[in-house]
């Protein structure tokens, strides 16, 4: 093949790609509902609630790693100014029901009227080293702020399964949420920077 022929492939490739992980596109409105996030694993992945003791003894909740992407995601977003609607309301709409993929986010938005964008995430691949003291999370994920007007992607961030380091966590439990918060930073940091006070 020629060096055209390759550019030309090169650019047809990008263009089918769909957005990029950079800046939303001018006018996009920057009030978001962080939907319950897809877990594309076999395992629940439990951060807490799943002992004998925690279920029964001291009435811990079940949280997952779902659960706390989903709050990590809020916090980051409002942290780069975006206007997070509220977990209650999304709540009503879903049932913590969680959408298999951007379009099903979109169409679970449009349909309960949510406001503004929406945020799919996906959890693609999650397995720590060890059961205990891992000292790193393999995982992969996925990002996509979906327009329910339009059912248009806007934007989106892929992560390709590597390692979160999770030093000195002596759990699989507490080494999932260091690792859920760090993924939340990495995959919406392209939307902006933190504001100042935020």
């Amino acid at each position: 093949m020629t060096c055209k022929t390759w550019l030309l492939l090169a650019l047809l490739a990008a263009a089918c790609t769909g957005p990029g992980p950079g800046r939303l596109p001018s006018g996009a409105p920057h009030t978001v509902a962080v939907l319950p996030p897809s877990t594309k694993t076999p395992d629940q992945l439990l951060v807490a609630g799943s002992s004998f003791l925690e279920r029964y003894a001291t009435g811990t909740s079940r949280v997952t790693v779902a659960d706390v992407l989903e709050s990590e995601a809020r916090i980051q977003l409002e942290r780069r100014g975006f206007d997070v609607v509220a977990p209650d309301d999304v709540d009503k709409v879903t049932h913590r029901r969680a959408p298999g993929s951007p379009e099903g986010a979109a169409e679970i938005a449009a349909e309960g009227r949510l406001p503004g964008l929406s945020l799919y995430l996906e959890i693609r691949r999650w397995e720590a080293d060890a059961p205990t003291h891992p000292s790193y999370i393999l995982a992969g994920a996925r990002a996509a702020l979906v327009d329910p007007t339009t059912r248009a992607v806007v934007w989106q961030n892929e992560r390709a399964v590597a390692p979160i380091p999770t030093p000195g966590e002596i759990s699989a439990g507490a080494a999932y949420v260091t690792a859920s918060r760090k993924l939340a930073e990495e995959l919406l940091a392209p939307l902006g920077p933190e504001k100042p006070g935020a």
